[in-house]
């Protein structure tokens, strides 16, 4: 597998970031959406860059998380969802063969 540096600038400060070449567009989106939320959550305070970082990958992951919640509760929803059309299209049949 191939790798590349992808250079990133985070609080102006310049990262070389080591991933395969076909990942390097996502590496920068990823970089420019993290410098984006921490220079927001910095303005909004007077943390130390540091602290800030941590407070904003606190942040991205907890959206994160609540995101891949949300996703799981839909995905069994749609799972439940089918199982009940099922035992409607059994009850069905079985209506309809006692009507014959």
């Amino acid at each position: 597998m191939e790798i590349n540096i992808t250079k990133v600038k985070i609080l102006g400060l310049e990262y070389k970031i080591s991933c395969p070449p076909e990942e390097s567009d996502q590496v920068k989106d990823a970089a420019k959406f993290f410098d984006k939320k921490l220079k927001d959550i910095k303005k909004d305070s007077k943390l130390d860059e540091g602290k800030a970082a941590i407070i904003t990958g606190l942040n991205i992951t907890n959206d994160y998380l609540k995101n891949l919640s949300s996703s799981n509760k839909a995905t069994a929803e749609k799972s439940g969802l089918k199982k009940l059309a099922l035992e409607i299209e059994k009850h069905l049949e079985s209506l309809s063969k006692i009507d014959n």
